[in-house]
């Protein structure tokens, strides 16, 4: 046992001395750092840096392809193949240098411009939040054995420029954004990795000291550890580019190397992959010597040296895989007074948990941190930096997921993304740089009791702020205190004040056969009911007398005036001659007259569809239709949102801004095989006009029982929004199926609200967005300012009644000083704070005793 102590001390003797000679101490290694390169050049745009050991290289700013929680296994694998390919591009010679940096920041408002009460608020919730980004470069190294600057080869110089253009195509043509730096941006580069600064705008280099241990710079320490211990190589015997973690009893796929964009407690974290590509001949000849000399001395381990062996060459010579060198290392920076050694703990327990033991080796930090530098990973010991593996096992633990960024359009919703952090998302799908969509129209499906209302409330005040008209028809009081924020127009249905409209009165030019299926719905609808069916004759009947009724107006002067009144009249008197005319028997014109006789002068509803509708309605941004009185009437509920339907058209039509129409559970009054044509014709009429039409509901019995909901409505609407579908579980295959959601939509719904996102967060729900066939989940995180505008709770709503009221202010002021108070009060939970409020019966003032 002392011998082999003995022998471990000298061993570790020899190794810091053959690191002090290289590196050396003091005064020397400020020299290290001058000896790296020659100069950074500028060839054709991209900045070559030249190494004094004469290798050059370029930098490749890059994006990687696989988002985070995507749930999609084969976009891993997608990873490997094609690093694996770009290796076999560059062939012997090359070396290829991944370094993903993952830094904590801070966020900050992106949008850089004045906004809105609600949205400023929004940021302000979120200023100072900490989170982490992720950058990714690219080097590609080529290799002088010469070992001297001197030794200009013209021939490999232009087979160098000719493969770096190369790996940027085969970047692209696998989807993935690439730039190279240049001169002066490749320059910016190396000096913040010698900083270990990727945050400041401005970077400087002081206090640089190296110990046993770590690298100390100014009041920060880094340690870099190095991922595979050579000595031991101790690595599964399998690997794969991700593993699994379980999420509500659902198998999640993740990066294999996830772990180090979360190592808690570090400032900056830089990963470095990198792989070298050797002569195969060379290596192939080597590997056979020693699998023969494995053989030659016949014991267990030997014998199972020889079987690896084979299985390797089978492989190479089968799948024409490829040899190569590999290092891998993290260099971790902590904030001051940070114990560096959790850092280590944390990635022994983690990385030993995949079988991956990471190196105790320490002593060498120095020259681990110098060849990790852009461009100088050929100064890697080949003998105990390096290990051989194939090509596409050495792509498995390279890091391949990249962190949500706010897309590039003029229309941005805001949400959360998984870490909590607002990224904004052109929510049409059409409008942003990528064009995902066909049209925007929407479908929103949620329990009750998972956020829906909130949810939608966020979408429609965020579109609203950016120039969109609203129309929500709503059965539930849900957006009552958003429409009063936006000093919107509320109009609720009762017997004393209807909801009215007069469809028929229209213009010559606005008579087209669009209005005349509107109209031959309507009345189908007053006489057949919105489940009734209408034979081809009843049709071609209606059809006939409306067309009829037009000519009479327009031409022969018959009819004076144009509403349901004068069409009443008309139609009653000139059907029965039409079937006359026609030989026509069996229609049964009594119960028209008898049905649509309510809507005439002297019936119940005489009112509706003969009073013209308000016409500064044309010019509201922003309606609510509230008609929950009516949701029980079979006759006025599909009547009334029918009607509304055609508001929405003709706002559509005359206004040139974005428009979007929301419909909760009112669509369901429709959703009958007589108005299937008339959604259908909607949903497209809407893509031409800048329009967008939504469905809310949040029953599955909806979408499950009716095949008009899913031939109209879902097969027309390019973006589905889902929450929580927890209580759906059992009976999610149909949805999945309706939906036309693919297996990695499903892992990703029941991600919904189960990750382990919640720590320093206010209460918040997720939703699951699919735009076309790009999907994500995304968190509904809002301030106590937004809440409050939404809110549908009873007693929060009096609350802030009583606020608006003692104060004599608006609402929002309302909201400002309702606000300030909950804020000061300590009291987190919403309906607490309301039940004091409206226990003490008055203005709280807490806010302004505070400043005080």
């Amino acid at each position: 046992m002392v011998l082999y102590v003995i022998l471990f001390f000298v061993a570790t003797c020899i190794g810091m001395a053959i690191s002090v000679y290289a590196f050396g101490t003091g005064g020397k290694r400020k020299k290290i750092f001058q000896d790296i390169y020659f100069s950074v050049e500028d060839t054709d745009g991209i900045g070559v840096l030249y190494t004094k050991t004469g290798e050059y290289s370029a930098i490749l700013k890059m994006e990687n392809p696989v988002q985070k929680y995507s749930a999609n296994i084969d976009s891993y694998y997608e990873f490997t193949n094609l690093f694996a390919a770009i290796a076999q591009t560059l062939g012997e010679g090359y070396a290829l240098h991944k370094q993903d940096i993952f830094t904590r920041k801070q966020f900050k408002d992106e949008s850089g411009k004045g906004h809105e009460f609600l949205s400023e608020s929004y940021f302000r919730y979120f200023n100072g939040r900490e989170y982490t980004d992720s950058m990714t470069y690219l080097t590609i190294t080529q290799e002088n054995k010469k070992s001297r600057l001197m030794s200009f080869d013209n021939k490999k110089w232009r087979d160098f420029l000719v493969k770096i253009r190369k790996v940027q195509d085969q970047l692209k043509d696998a989807g993935i954004k690439s730039e190279f730096l240049n001169k002066q941006e490749a320059s910016l580069y190396v000096d913040r990795f010698f900083a270990m600064n990727f945050r400041d705008k401005m970077v400087s280099m002081t206090g640089f000291k190296v110990d046993d241990e770590t690298i100390g710079m100014g009041d920060r320490r880094c340690k870099v550890y190095s991922l595979v211990d050579v000595d031991s190589a101790n690595l599964p015997t399998q690997i794969r580019p991700f593993t699994n973690i379980e999420v509500n009893n659902t198998s999640m796929p993740v990066d294999l190397v996830a772990l180090v964009d979360s190592i808690p407690g570090v400032e900056s974290v830089v990963y470095n992959q990198i792989i070298f590509v050797p002569n195969q001949k060379r290596e192939l000849a080597l590997l056979d010597k020693k699998k023969n000399r494995h053989a030659s001395m016949p014991n267990p381990s030997n014998l199972i040296a020889v079987e690896d062996i084979k299985r390797v060459q089978e492989v190479i010579a089968r799948e024409n895989k490829q040899l190569v060198y590999t290092h891998y290392n993290l260099i971790v920076t902590v904030k001051p007074n940070t114990d560096i050694q959790k850092c280590t703990n944390h990635l022994e327990n983690a990385f030993g948990r995949m079988g991956i033991h990471i190196s105790k080796r320490a002593y060498n930090q120095l020259e681990l941190f110098v060849n990790s530098f852009p461009g100088n990973c050929y100064g890697m010991n080949a003998d105990y930096d390096r290990f051989l593996t194939l090509g596409d096992a050495a792509t498995c633990l390279m890091y391949k997921e990249k962190i949500v960024h706010s897309e590039d359009a003029p229309f941005k919703v805001y949400y959360t993304d998984r870490q909590g952090v607002p990224v904004a998302i052109d929510i049409s799908g059409k409008e942003g740089r990528n064009k995902l969509t066909d049209n925007s129209n929407f479908f929103v499906l949620g329990p009750s009791g998972s956020g829906k209302s909130f949810y939608v409330n966020s979408m429609v005040r965020q579109a609203h702020e950016q120039d969109t008209d609203i129309v929500l028809v709503d059965t539930g009081n849900s957006y009552e205190g958003l429409c009063e924020y936006f000093g919107g127009k509320y109009i609720s249905y009762t017997e004393e004040h209807p909801i009215t409209m007069n469809p028929f009165k229209i213009k010559r030019e606005e008579w087209n056969i669009e209005k005349l299926g509107f109209l031959k719905n309507l009345v189908m609808l007053i006489w057949k009911g919105s489940q009734g069916t209408v034979s081809k004759t009843e049709d071609r009947l209606i059809e006939q007398v409306i067309n009829e009724y037009y000519d009479a107006y327009f031409t022969t002067k018959r009819v004076s005036n144009l509403c349901f009144n004068t069409f009443y009249e008309f139609s009653t008197e000139r059907l029965p001659k039409i079937c006359e005319e026609n030989g026509l028997h069996g229609i049964d014109l009594s119960s028209y007259n008898y049905l649509l006789k309510d809507f005439y002068k002297g019936g119940s509803h005489d009112v509706t569809l003969n009073e013209n509708m308000d016409s500064s309605l044309f010019d509201e941004t922003f309606i609510v239709f509230e008609i929950d009185s009516i949701k029980d009437d079979p006759l006025l509920f599909p009547l009334v949102t029918l009607i509304i339907m055609d508001v929405f058209l003709q706002k559509m039509r005359i206004k040139k801004n974005r428009k979007m129409l929301i419909i909760e559970e009112a669509w369901k009054a429709i959703a009958s095989p007589m108005m299937a044509e008339y959604i259908k014709y909607l949903y497209k009429t809407a893509r031409k006009f800048w329009a967008s039409v939504g469905v809310v509901t949040q029953e599955i019995q909806d979408i499950i029982g009716s095949e008009i909901v899913k031939e109209a409505i879902i097969n027309n609407s390019d973006v589905v929004m889902l929450l929580d579908q927890s209580k759906f579980k059992e009976r999610f295959d149909t949805i999945k199926a309706i939906l036309g959601l693919t297996d990695v939509d499903c892992k990703k719904i029941f991600t919904i609200n189960r990750l382990e996102n919640k720590e320093g967060r206010s209460f918040f729900r997720e939703v699951f967005i699919r735009r076309g066939q790009t999907s994500n989940v995304y968190g509904v995180e809002e301030p106590h300012e937004c809440y409050m505008t939404y809110t549908t709770e009873r007693a929060e709503k009096e609350a802030l009644k009583l606020y608006k009221r003692v104060l004599k202010c608006n609402h929002q002021q309302a909201i400002e000083a309702y606000c300030r108070d909950w804020d000061a009060s300590g009291i987190s939970k919403s309906l607490a704070f309301a039940q004091k409020v409206n226990q003490a019966g008055k203005v709280l003032n807490l806010g302004n005793k505070n400043k005080k």
